[in-house]
């Protein structure tokens, strides 16, 4: 019996990820073939493929958004490259490719045993670049879910107000909450600058980067007011990365080539990326950082300025649901919470769970217009909205592009800007009904207004223009 074998990993390690293993088993099951898909996902390397069944198999296909563990595995083997997303959207013509794609040799594989996993065909495929920064971004994430968690359940039951705020009182198991909720936030930059590196030149370029970042976000040694932030944390990631994969090509001699990546390059890398950011880097990007964070302030502070806001950061997240353009309104919001502004995380926060929920709903409503499958997958994306995954609704949106990308664009647009008019602050990089249960908004009930405004919104554009779709078939069909 024919086999394939495939691995799927996003960059967070959730939605994309189990959604194109299904999408892959389900195809290659009705083709006729055995078929077993590994995920590299959030609860780690799951359904782990064994050295037999890879030798067995007929070819590989590997649907990742990120480099992988394992890639030598395939050295030999057909190897399909592609992303999560084109197996979602379109699974058959992977498999159709395994037929006939060429035998993988190794030679895109970093010789520290990280991948730089690029597609045959570029042009379908996210620029390495991109990957890299999402390789960053779905490291760092746990962090700040653990920072923001920590830091608002302390002080939601064990703070108390002040002139200046809500305080916890010192000496008591809140204010140690609040001090480990401090710690996962402060991890977050150099996990984000390491893994960025890591992406790109291996092991090697962890302690460049996870050092340099700590150095570019420490206004003493900086001799700034603040720190350089996330974007500073971006730009040490890729130089460190760059750093060290240059340096790993010098000709060193075999017998001094097992000290290169523990002792020479995580010194003087270390040592190169630091001074650039003391004596060169620093000043600009901290200026920088504080300037775009101002600029972000005022925006949000303002009622005429926060709608618009609100509504660009909502369009954001939907348009292309856990890709690069809705990372970017993540890292807006990220920063947002780290800078002590949490408004721009809440107006995120609210979009984000309006896909899922609306693109659901609308299935729920007139049964000519959605079949039993659109349905079921219904029902899955409503329960991913409610926990705040916006890839819950790709099945729908890339069955029904023309009628479901309005609506959750404009709908999420909406929630955005009425999360900005409320007011409501988000203290984790999430969103969705779920951190509002969790306690991480400041505003429960206008919390799940603004969601509930942007589902109503988003769902009455997606039914509108399904039906509208359906009338005009049916016209043409009359016609004919």
């Amino acid at each position: 019996m024919a086999s394939f074998v495939g691995v799927t990993k996003c960059p967070v390690g959730i939605a994309h990820t189990y959604m194109a293993a299904e999408k892959l088993q389900k195809t290659g099951q009705a083709d006729g073939y055995k078929v077993k898909v590994e995920t590299q996902g959030a609860s780690g390397t799951e359904d782990g493929l064994t050295a037999d069944e890879i030798k067995a198999a007929d070819f590989v296909v590997l649907a990742i958004d990120v480099a992988i563990d394992g890639m030598e595995r395939f050295v030999g083997k057909r190897v399909v490259f592609s992303t999560t997303a084109e197996a979602i959207k379109d699974p058959q013509k992977l498999v159709d490719e395994g037929k006939h794609v060429d035998v993988y040799t190794g030679e895109k594989q970093h010789q520290d045993e990280t991948a730089a996993t690029e597609a045959e065909d570029t042009s379908h495929e996210q620029s390495p670049v991109i990957k890299q920064l999402l390789n960053g971004v779905s490291h760092m994430i746990p962090f700040v879910v653990i920072g923001g968690l920590f830091i608002a359940l302390s002080i939601a039951l064990g703070g108390h107000a002040t002139a200046k705020g809500m305080v916890v009182a010192p000496n008591t198991i809140w204010s140690t909450m609040n001090q480990i909720g401090n710690i996962g936030f402060s991890l977050m930059i150099p996990i984000l600058a390491g893994f960025i590196a890591y992406a790109i030149a291996g092991r090697a370029a962890l302690a460049p980067a996870m050092v340099g970042a700590m150095v570019s976000n420490t206004p003493a040694i900086l001799g700034t007011k603040a720190g350089t932030g996330f974007l500073g944390a971006i730009l040490v990631g890729y130089a460190a990365g760059y750093l060290t994969k240059w340096m790993n090509s010098w000709p060193i001699p075999k017998s001094l080539r097992a000290v290169m990546p523990i002792f020479v390059i995580p010194l003087l890398g270390t040592a190169i990326i630091s001074a650039a950011f003391v004596y060169l880097l620093g000043s600009p990007i901290s200026w920088l950082m504080t300037a775009l964070q101002n600029l972000l302030t005022f925006l949000s502070k303002s009622p005429s300025t926060s709608v618009v806001l609100g509504l660009v950061l909502g369009a954001m997240v939907s348009i292309d649901m856990g890709g690069p353009i809705n990372k970017v309104a993540f890292l807006f919001g990220v920063a947002s919470i780290t800078a002590g502004t949490p408004e721009i995380m809440g107006a995120v926060a609210c979009a984000i769970a309006v896909p899922p929920l609306s693109s659901g709903i609308a299935t729920l409503f007139k049964s000519e217009l959605t079949s039993d499958e659109e349905k079921t997958a219904g029902v899955s994306a409503i329960l991913m909205g409610l926990i705040g995954i916006t890839e819950g609704a790709i099945p729908l949106a890339t069955a029904h592009p023309k009628q479901v990308f309005p609506g959750i664009i404009i709908g999420s647009g909406v929630a955005s800007a009425v999360g900005m008019v409320f007011h409501i602050t988000d203290a984790v990089p999430h969103g969705g009904p779920i951190v509002g249960v969790l306690g991480a908004t400041n505003n429960l009930g206008l919390f799940f207004l603004s969601i509930l405004i942007g589902v109503i919104v988003s769902t009455a554009i997606i039914v509108f223009l399904k039906q509208r779709a359906v009338a005009h078939q049916k016209s043409m069909a009359s016609a004919e």
